[in-house]
């Protein structure tokens, strides 16, 4: 040993380390030459967001090396945030707790690979006066079918959800997050839908449903699992029924509302018998058992009632042969493209016939190429001149910045910037689009308003489960008050759960609608009846070309 000694002195001093990958050495001015004294010490430091993970200050021993060289020293990305203790548990695994009166969300352990990195995602410290807990609305928007509104409505409601998620005075403890399909307008489809809503993870606390076909499914199950259920697309008077839809609501009023407004328009030029045409759903036919009812009472008769399934060819030589006149509709975009090329055939239009249509159809319905007709553009533009439109309002007529600061002109242009350029006359539910978009204010309004009251019973939304009725009682009884003024106006819901709101008349005149007047209606009693209303036409012109058609 002495002789080796002799020929094999250590050397008087340490040669430099490479530092770790992504580091250097604090000290300036080494070289990899340079031999350094015993009891030097060099710092390792990591750039950018790194940290040392080993050891980080070594010192040059007596025989020539440095100390602790069989712990490796690793620059690793920090996952060291506010209020992080972090104990190494080993060279390269680190314990992460936090402080007092936070909580950590993510893995507590993470070890530093070889290539710099952490195994484990980083987790954060979160305060528990400052958590944020998911709340999960289970949403059907139609992206297809008889109604594809979900094309609009559906950024439409994200956009609603993104406002109020960064709005701090409204649910700050919570963030909203949609869970959608797309149910095509279509119950069968809905109801499998339904069950993957209901029977997966996470909790839903409230369902929003889109068409009334879907609507009423979705409605009627609901009460099973203890959900309120807010569409923002169903016009189904069936749903205004309490006793079947206890927990229903819709910022869409029901198809009833316009049946005021038809009524008024019959007696003002001076009509005394009506026919009708219905497309076989629910929706339509419980509107036209109302309007049946309405004009029964104004003193009209309904003298032809017809009705189709998928095919409205004998439903429409029908009322050609009973020379109705003035013809109700009631059916499906698609369908209403149906009908009409069947009215083109059967020259059921002019100015012997008027046609009362829903309003609520793309402005250029019936310029789509549809495969399921064979009538030209120009054939279906001939036949449907001239036919009136009762509509609800959907989007505020007035300049005034609702609840989420937003006009409903910014509101529109917001809207066309996440569609994309997309043309929205061609865009399923554009005009149903700040149903939707209120629809959600609604919801994220009367949540807020349960927090309060959860909280002195000891509850918290954040509890909700399919078996908890005092949540959703409270929640219940919060829409039920809802009072705001929204981008679609006033948003307020009636007993039965229905918004209330204005009608608009329009007429289709040279390719283009025209408004030609309101309906005002003030609902005072439990049947939802008018007593205090105002019918205001003022388009003369219009009037009179629908006035010279002549009644059955």
């Amino acid at each position: 040993c002495l002789l080796l000694l002799l020929f094999f002195p250590f050397p008087p001093g340490c040669a430099i380390i490479r530092p770790p990958r992504d580091g250097g050495i604090r000290y300036r001015g080494l070289t990899q030459e340079q031999i350094l004294p015993v009891d030097y010490e060099i710092e390792y430091i990591c750039r950018g967001n790194r940290v040392i993970v080993g050891p980080k200050v070594r010192k040059c021993l007596p025989n020539g090396t440095w100390t602790d060289m069989m712990q490796a020293s690793r620059c690793c990305k920090s996952s060291l945030v506010s209020f992080f203790l972090s104990f190494f548990l080993s060279p390269l695994q680190t314990d992460l707790v936090c402080h007092a009166g936070f909580i950590l969300e993510g893995r507590n352990i993470s070890h530093c690979t070889k290539l710099g990195k952490w195994d484990a995602p980083k987790p954060t410290c979160l305060c528990e006066c400052l958590r944020i807990y998911q709340l999960y609305i289970g949403a059907l928007f139609p992206m297809s079918g008889g109604w594809p509104g979900g094309q609009a409505c559906m950024p439409s409601a994200q956009m609603a959800l993104d406002l109020v998620n960064n709005r701090s005075d409204i649910l700050p403890d919570y963030e909203l997050e949609l869970i959608h399909y797309d149910s095509m307008c279509d119950p069968g489809e809905a109801t499998k839908l339904l069950y993957d809503l209901l029977y997966t993870e996470p909790i839903k606390i409230v369902l929003m449903p889109g068409c009334s076909g879907v609507s009423t499914l979705v409605a009627e199950a609901a009460r099973m699992w203890n959900l309120i259920v807010l569409s923002y697309g169903s016009s189904s008077p069936a749903l205004s029924n309490r006793q079947r839809f206890p927990t229903f609501f819709r910022t869409h009023p029901s198809a009833t509302l316009h049946n005021p407004t038809r009524v008024q328009l019959f007696k003002k030029w001076k009509w005394t018998r009506i026919a009708t045409i219905q497309q076989t759903t629910e929706v339509f036919t419980s509107t036209l058992d109302d309007l049946e009812q309405r004009v029964k009472e104004a003193g009209i008769e309904i003298s032809v009632r017809q009705s189709f399934l998928t095919d409205p060819a004998v439903a429409v030589k029908n009322l050609k042969r009973q020379d109705a006149r003035i013809i109700v509709g009631l059916f499906y975009e698609t369908e209403a493209r149906k009908v009409f090329c069947e009215v083109f055939k059967e020259k059921l239009y002019g100015k012997k016939h008027v046609w009362f249509l829903i309003g609520w159809y793309a402005d250029n319905w019936f310029k789509i190429k549809d495969p399921a007709i064979n009538c030209t553009v120009e054939n279906m533009t001939e036949a449907v001149e001239g036919h009136v439109t009762t509509e609800i309002v959907m989007l505020n007529p007035e300049t005034v910045r609702g609840v989420s600061n937003m006009t409903s002109q910014e509101f529109l242009a917001a809207l066309m910037s996440r569609l994309g350029g997309k043309n929205p006359e061609e865009t399923g539910g554009f005009q149903e689009a700040p149903l939707a978009y209120d629809a959600v204010w609604a919801l994220a309004l009367a949540l807020n308003k349960t927090v309060a009251p959860l909280k002195a019973k000891g509850r918290r939304l954040e509890d909700f489960n399919y078996n908890n009725h005092d949540i959703t009682s409270e929640i219940y009884r919060a829409l039920n008050t809802s009072s705001f003024e929204g981008v679609s106006g006033q948003v307020v819901f009636d007993a039965q759960g229905s918004r209330m709101a204005m009608t608009l008349i329009e007429q289709l005149q040279g390719g283009s609608y025209k408004k030609i007047g309101y309906y005002d209606t003030s609902y005072l009693d439990s049947d939802a009846r008018p007593q205090i209303s105002r019918l205001r036409t003022h388009c003369p012109t219009c009037v009179k070309s629908v006035g010279a058609a002549h009644a059955l």
